[in-house]
């Protein structure tokens, strides 16, 4: 689903909905470029993988109850600026909100996030949104592509 960083109503939508149900997970993927006009599709483990396709994208996972017990949300970030980019959204003014846990912050395997509860999807996106576009630069993200990864009883 293509959307733009002033529209996107519609994800926050279905990040309630997953929310609602505990599964599924959403990959944000930026547009980048004129010759972009078929944004790569990201399994869900390629977030974990190491690998990348050379653009800068997160996912976002539902908070869930597992055998464990209750797992928050998460959001992860994966990049290619080849060092920890935690310090990197510092420097480019979007800092990482002091109430999220940085699970993870490594060169190749990218950055995972914690969130509280109490974040609302929409503060999670916008933040999400801005943390992509700094770590994208200085290429031009002309719009934005969301893959929804329902949960298979849906």
């Amino acid at each position: 689903m293509a959307f733009s960083v002033d529209q996107h109503t519609q994800i926050v939508a279905w990040m309630a909905q997953l929310s609602g149900v505990g599964d599924g997970w959403i990959n944000l993927i930026p547009r980048i470029g004129d010759d972009d006009e078929k944004p790569t599709s990201l399994g869900f483990f390629a977030l974990f993988s190491g690998g990348g396709t050379g653009v800068t994208l997160c996912t976002w996972i539902p908070a869930r109850v597992d055998r464990h017990g209750d797992v928050r949300s998460s959001l992860g970030i994966t990049h290619v600026t080849g060092h920890r980019a935690a310090s990197t959204l510092q420097l480019l003014s979007v800092p990482i909100p002091e109430t999220w846990l940085v699970e993870q912050d490594h060169p190749r395997r990218g950055l995972v996030l914690r969130l509280p509860s109490e974040e609302t999807h929409e503060q999670v996106l916008v933040w999400a949104l801005r943390a992509v576009a700094a770590l994208s630069s200085p290429r031009h993200i002309r719009g934005w592509q969301a893959d929804i990864y329902l949960p298979a009883a849906s």
